[in-house]
């Protein structure tokens, strides 16, 4: 077995190389995945390659709004080149995909055969992305996973630690709500995943929304010794937070068809939370 991991020095590229089998090979932003040839000329000069796992992405959804061709060619066309060129040269294919496929509009878990219709230019793209896959490469294996935090990675949980410290008063939506992932749970059901095929979806157990998520996360903070400056938290709609992408108000999972699959129950984002935050002091 060897594995090809694209966007291997991204959050969860990096997090999955901490724990894949020798020998594996990365590949970050020197090579186009959306370039067949490029693509091609990589797998044969690290072959035999038998499996490709795609961590690569646009994943910046305000300026996936602007920068759309990018936004299109990172997250539809590159999928769907790799998925092509798995089936060429027989390996298995695993692309990470997103909630925001979801247009976000209900009240109940969502499942892998729930309606989407991304409310965003970045949702479409992912959405985009997994059609073409699911066409060129009917056995892939496809993972959604939502608000994935971990090692490294620019996002809302990473800047949380510096607001903490220093900011006095915060203010965060209590009206989106959603599961948080934690890249390295996230790691671990990659490789479990890595000779399957279908739509699968995968986050820690407990919906939050961002307010409860930095809640805890000041409490944890304080537990393990951190300084804190952040006196007052707030709770605010998302309204209040004008962004150039919409975002979708409800992209709670169901996992139940992960779970049963792997025989696996997803640890609670609240002990995932501990362990990102002593591993901050390690």
């Amino acid at each position: 077995m060897k594995l090809w991991i694209t966007g291997g020095r991204g959050l969860v590229g990096a997090a999955l190389c901490e724990i894949a089998p020798k020998p594996f090979v990365i590949s970050g932003h020197e090579i186009d995945i959306a370039d067949l040839d490029a693509c091609r000329a990589f797998a044969k000069e690290n072959g035999p390659i038998t499996h490709i796992v795609n961590c690569a992405a646009f994943s910046q959804v305000d300026p996936a709004e602007t920068q759309r061709k990018e936004a299109f060619r990172a997250n539809a066309i590159g999928p769907e080149v790799l998925g092509f060129l798995a089936r060429e040269i027989d390996a298995h294919f695993l692309h990470i995909s997103t909630d925001y496929v979801f247009p976000g509009t209900g009240h109940v878990p969502l499942k892998e055969s729930d309606a989407v219709a991304p409310c965003n230019y970045y949702g479409l793209t992912k959405l985009e992305g997994e059609k073409a896959v699911q066409s060129v490469n009917p056995k892939a294996c496809i993972l959604r996973t939502s608000a994935v935090f971990g090692k490294g990675g620019k996002n809302f949980i990473a800047k949380l630690f510096d607001l903490l410290q220093t900011k006095e008063t915060l203010r965060f939506s209590n009206d989106q709500m959603t599961r948080f992932t934690y890249a390295p749970d996230l790691a671990q059901v990659i490789l479990s995943l890595l000779n399957q095929s279908g739509l699968y979806q995968f986050a820690n157990a407990g919906p939050a929304t961002k307010y409860e998520f930095a809640c805890a996360f000041r409490q944890e903070m304080e537990r393990q010794g951190f300084p804190v400056r952040c006196k007052h938290l707030e709770p605010a709609p998302s309204s209040e937070f004008p962004a150039a992408a919409k975002r979708p108000m409800y992209t709670v999972f169901d996992t139940s068809k992960l779970e049963q699959r792997l025989h696996i129950h997803p640890r609670p984002w609240q002990t995932c939370l501990k362990e990102y935050i002593h591993a901050h002091t390690h």
